[in-house]
């Protein structure tokens, strides 16, 4: 009579096995986890590739909900949030850390009445303000190089030589006439034209 195998206990589980080698063990894996076989290295890519997947992905339900109120109250402290928002502190850290990482909030610690804390501001966006238009340049007309300066009287003055504080107002670059009518000029969106031939002959008279 042939003699019975003996079997072999998992020093993980406890459990007896005839074939031990083939026990696929769920102790086993969670205590030695498949993460202990990777370098610094491979650790360090994968949490640069997270990042890189939390900072332009979509906002969720209660982020979004937490940057309404920063942006609707401007600026508050991390107390006052944590009652406006009614998440715990963790929860709030979290997505105060997503904001911040994609550049939707500002976040400054401060001591205030003696203990350190968050101070939480929005962003000011005046892309709805600022108008920008983009220019065509025409290389074949002679003066485009002025022109893709946006015709900045500075890059043609011939008294650039002499504009110095100490000068009088007219070739001083604080209170330069053709600077001031420049910047005039162009916040309507006209042309500006200037002929430093016909001021220099004034100045010589």
């Amino acid at each position: 009579m042939a003699k019975k195998k003996k079997k072999e206990v998992c020093p993980y589980c406890g459990k007896s096995f005839a074939y031990l080698s083939r026990h696929k063990c769920k102790i086993k894996e969670k205590v030695e986890g498949d993460t202990d076989d990777k370098t610094e290295t491979e650790r360090r890519i994968e949490r640069i590739e997270e990042t890189k997947k939390q900072k332009h992905r979509n906002l969720k339900k209660d982020e979004k909900n937490v940057l309404e109120i920063v942006n609707r109250q401007r600026e508050l402290f991390f107390e006052d949030l944590l009652k406006l928002a009614n998440k715990t502190s963790s929860e709030l850290e979290r997505i105060l850390e997503i904001l911040l990482l994609q550049s939707k909030i500002n976040m400054n610690r401060e001591l205030f009445d003696s203990s350190w804390t968050k101070r939480i501001s929005a962003i000011e966006d005046y892309s709805e303000e600022v108008g920008i238009k983009s220019l065509k340049i025409n290389r074949k007309e002679k003066d485009f190089i002025w022109n893709l300066f946006s015709r900045q009287p500075c890059f043609i003055c011939i008294f650039h030589e002499k504009c110095n504080e100490t000068n009088p107002n007219q070739l001083n670059p604080l209170h330069c006439p053709w600077l001031n009518e420049w910047i005039n000029i162009s916040l309507v969106g006209n042309r500006y034209n200037i002929n430093f031939d016909d001021i220099d002959d004034k100045f010589q008279d």
